[in-house]
């Protein structure tokens, strides 16, 4: 290379690498925008379009107050005084709004901007949307504390089923054998109500045989009464049926129906047009686990999401001074999988 050569790479250098960057800039799948001391937009790119909705036309030379919700316009000062203060911001979650009013959690780092002289001019803000990740934390705290409600309720049923067998047992070899076969009913409920792990999924069941399945290591002898139509379930409403059927009959052993001071549970099942109504109906039940007929625990929230997400319908009880009916609302389409 000659050192005519060599003075003209250094020339092209910058200008090269200013060409690059923009390149990052252009092609980066987050929202990287700037703006000056005073909030206002100076650039946007093509990630900062697809994420707030607003075009570098409609964005440049306006406020970047502009996507933030009412209740954190007054973070914008903030940022404003750290960045005076030569500071940058690293990885904070926030939520901002796009033009159509949709909020959107995000993932902000925001830079100063200094000029030639060192002088703080503005900011860099590179915004990354982070919906998905905090739907999978939620779902991860809410399969945890599903997981400690469930497993804090099988110790009470085993409880509650070691009772019943008790009572009924004349030798302990025969109470032995009833729990072993109880609890092995109680295995089948949830082989029934999840997928296996290998691969193969439910086939789905008619509803009296999922009704009959689930009671079986509940119900002890207690009386277990059914009015249920000829109705299949198809593999996605296995499950949600399954975990709700499973929390009354939990429920009904530890202090309802199914308990040693209970009368049985009444099934009565009804098509509505395109709704399915079911009621399950307890007698003797003088209150509910927490002692106050207006508490929603987790079992009954748990009752209520599942329903109303994976069933399209209502879940409810109602407490009266000799019993509790719960009432499932359900779309009759998501409980057969067949389209009208």
């Amino acid at each position: 290379m000659t050192m005519a050569q060599s003075r003209s790479s250094e020339l092209e250098a910058p200008e090269s690498l200013h060409q690059h960057l923009a390149a990052i800039v252009e092609g980066s799948d987050d929202a990287i925008i700037t703006k000056g001391l005073d909030s206002i937009i100076r650039s946007w790119n093509p990630g900062a379009e697809r994420l707030f909705g607003y075009t570098a036309e409609e964005a440049i030379g306006r406020s970047i107050t502009l996507i933030f919700p009412d209740d954190r316009i007054n973070e914008e000062a903030g940022f404003i005084a750290r960045l005076r203060r030569g500071e940058r911001i690293s990885n904070l979650e926030t939520v901002r709004k796009r033009k159509d009013g949709r909020l959107v959690p995000i993932s902000l780092t925001v830079s100063p901007v200094r000029s030639t002289n060192g002088n703080i001019i503005g900011a860099s803000k590179i915004a990354r949307d982070i919906t998905l990740q905090r739907q999978a934390s939620e779902r991860q705290q809410l399969l945890l504390s599903e997981m400690r409600h469930r497993v804090g309720n099988s110790f009470a049923v085993a409880g509650g089923l070691l009772s019943i067998a008790a009572r009924q047992a004349d030798s302990v070899q025969e109470l032995v054998t009833v729990m072993r076969q109880r609890l092995h009913a109680l295995a089948s409920v949830h082989a029934c109500a999840v997928d296996d792990p290998a691969g193969a999924r439910p086939k789905g069941t008619a509803l009296v045989q999922l009704i009959n399945s689930i009671l079986e290591p509940f119900s002890g002898g207690a009386s277990v009464r059914q009015d249920v139509p000829e109705l299949n379930v198809c593999p996605a409403a296995i499950t949600p049926l399954s975990l709700v059927f499973f929390e009354l009959a939990t429920n009904a052993v530890k202090y309802g129906g199914l308990s040693e001071a209970g009368d049985g549970v009444a099934i009565r099942a009804e098509q509505k047009g395109e709704r399915l109504i079911v009621q399950w109906t307890e007698v003797c039940v003088t209150k509910p686990g927490s002692g106050d007929p207006g508490h929603v625990g987790f079992g009954t929230r748990m009752c209520q999401t599942t329903v109303g997400s994976s069933l399209g319908g209502k879940f409810s009880r109602e407490f009266i001074p000799n019993g509790m009916t719960a009432t499932l609302d359900l779309d009759l389409r998501a409980v057969t999988g067949v389209q009208a």
